[in-house]
């Protein structure tokens, strides 16, 4: 019996990494295995495998994009100077259509989160979506807090204040950056990471 304890305490110890990555990111592989195990055997599985349901989501999710991406660059070009002849309040009532499109986009988004989750929780390219996506969502809220109400005053031909022009490029910049990391997601599929486990980034698929 001590011998049997003896042996599976060395074929544990061997078998487990020797480096501290997985431990600092034991979460994430937590993670990835609770979405794996919440979407099992559920509608969006099964929708998501058929022959149509990649494709269909995924045709939702960019009608989506374009519908947020839209309505959020024409009114911020607005603001940078373009079209002064439009009023800028004219504009804004635009933004109930953009935070559909971004409902819209998050929940596409979530399904191809739940039926893949390691192809996108080890992704470098959705870690940088998901920053760009917040630090955007952070710049609208400081929009709304500190420049909407002088913005909203100007009228056609009026210029908008120095503190809204700023604000708008960096959300055209911001929702720039979700376009691009969000294509480059299908060029780049993390791997398994070995023995040495994932770096800070989690950018390989724990074995």
């Amino acid at each position: 019996m001590r011998a049997t304890s003896r042996q599976l305490a060395t074929s544990l110890s061997m078998s487990l990494p020797n480096s501290s990555g997985v431990d600092r990111l034991a979460s994430a592989p937590t993670f990835s295995s609770w979405l794996r195990t919440l979407s099992r055997d559920t509608p969006v599985s099964e929708f998501m495998n058929t022959a149509w349901g990649w494709p269909a989501a995924e045709s939702v999710h960019f009608i989506g994009l374009c519908v947020v991406v839209g309505t959020i660059a024409v009114f911020d070009l607005r603001l940078l100077g373009v079209a002064r002849r439009i009023p800028i309040r004219s504009l804004h009532r635009l933004v109930p259509w953009g935070l559909a499109g971004y409902g819209v986009s998050v929940a596409s988004g979530a399904m191809f989160l739940m039926t893949e989750p390691d192809q996108y929780i080890y992704n470098p390219s959705f870690h940088l979506k998901v920053v760009f996506m917040a630090l955007a969502g952070v710049n609208a809220l400081v929009f709304s807090a500190s420049a909407s109400h002088r913005t909203m005053g100007a009228g056609a031909g009026d210029d908008a204040p120095r503190a809204a022009k700023i604000i708008a490029a960096i959300s055209l910049a911001m929702w720039l950056g979700v376009i691009v990391s969000g294509r480059l997601l299908t060029f780049y599929r993390p791997g398994g990471c070995g023995a040495e486990g994932p770096g800070l980034l989690a950018d390989c698929i724990p074995e």
